[in-house]
This record gives structure tokens, sequence and C-alpha cells, in this order.
């Protein structure tokens, strides 16, 4: 709240910073606006809003945040399509009220709502739930996804695969080790490979690229 905290006394600054709890966590909304057709690069995000938590919030409150953001957007003609987040249980439990994926919300049809659409999914994805009134999409957040298959890729016990073949953080060494590539061919180094390193989002980039998929 601005300036809620306000004060020119400094007494008064240590009266606060010793007897009220501070937060311990940042709490960030970014915004993601959607590529048009007419747009040849993706917008770049930006910052919503940044906050302190104490962790302390539950699925009710992360809904009434979610559901303040979406309200005051659609009275600036901005519509809010979804929201991406980590899998921490009181997200999962407010990502299905609001999705209504085996849960509801009392007393409010979230699918009834004005802004709603209609979402037909196609037949060969039998193994995937979505109900076709959704008022918003929930994703997790890609930079969370793309971390965590980079530390599941690098770890020397975890198993990954693509398709029916094992991958490992062997067969990116033998690629970094082999004279027969350089640098300019798959763009890695040993620091992009390290394990201990488990948030170099950097390195998933490198990971991903055309050209390493290439050799």
């Amino acid at each position: 709240i601005k300036e809620y905290y306000h004060t020119d006394s400094l007494d008064t600054l240590k009266l606060w910073f010793n007897s009220i709890d501070k937060a311990s966590l940042l709490n960030v909304h970014m915004i993601q606006p959607v590529q048009s057709t007419t747009q040849n690069r993706i917008p770049s995000s930006f910052l919503l809003s940044a906050y302190g938590i104490d962790n302390t919030a539950t699925a009710n409150d992360i809904l009434q945040r979610w559901w303040y953001i979406f309200n005051q957007c659609l009275q600036r003609n901005i519509k809010i399509i979804g929201f991406a987040t980590d899998a921490d249980a009181k997200y999962v439990i407010a990502i299905r009220l609001m999705s209504r994926f085996f849960a509801s919300l009392p007393n409010f049809s979230v699918h009834q709502h004005q802004q709603a659409f209609t979402e037909k999914l196609k037949s060969r994805w039998p193994w995937f739930f979505l109900r076709e009134q959704q008022l918003l999409l929930f994703f997790q957040y890609a930079t969370h996804l793309a971390t965590k298959w980079r530390n599941y890729l690098l770890s020397s016990t975890a198993e990954l695969r693509l398709g029916d073949q094992s991958i490992s953080i062997n067969h990116l060494y033998s690629i970094i080790d082999n004279a027969k590539f350089t640098k300019i061919d798959h763009g890695l180094t040993k620091s992009d490979i390290n394990p201990k390193d488990r948030q170099n989002f950097s390195s998933c980039v490198k990971l991903t690229s055309d050209d390493l998929f290439k050799i």
C-alpha cells in the first residue's frame, strides 16, 4: 500500500522493524503481451507489480489477486487470457478452482462470465482434460519449466527421455569434447552444463538451440 509505512522519525522506523513482521519473499507479476498476426517479434514482457510476502497467503487470496488483476485490466480494455505460475500447492488449488478441473468455486460460475470463451480440443489429445468453457488459461511459466528440464538433463540420477531415446549430460560432454565441433557450432561451454547452477536460464536457451540439435 503506497506510503502505508511513512514516517520522518527514526525511532518510529526502529519500532516498526523490531515489532512488525517483515516480508521474507518477493512476489512479482509480469505481463507478457500476445503477439499479433501483424508483428514479426514477440513483444517484450514488463513488470506489473512487485510486493513482499511472508508465504501465508491461501488459495483464496491468490484467486482474489488474479480476479482483481483481471477486472482492473478489463476496465482498461486489456484482456487477460491466462496466468502462468509455478506448481506450488496453493497455486494449483487456485488453478483447479478457476478452471473447474474436478473442482469448482461455490456461488460463482466462472464459465458463464461474459468474457469466457470456448476451447475445442483436438480429438487426438485423449490424455488432455480441459472443459470447453473457460475464462482464463493457466500454465507453468516457461522459465521454470526450462530450468527444471535442464536440471533433470544434467542430473546424475534422473533419467530423461525424448521419444524412445535416453538423453543425459554425457551426450553434451561428448559434443563439447569432440574436436570436430567448436563453440561456434554448438555455442556451449563447460559452465553451461554445470549441474550446481540450477537457475542458469541462458544455458537453457543454448541447450535448445537449433545449432545444437543439428549436431
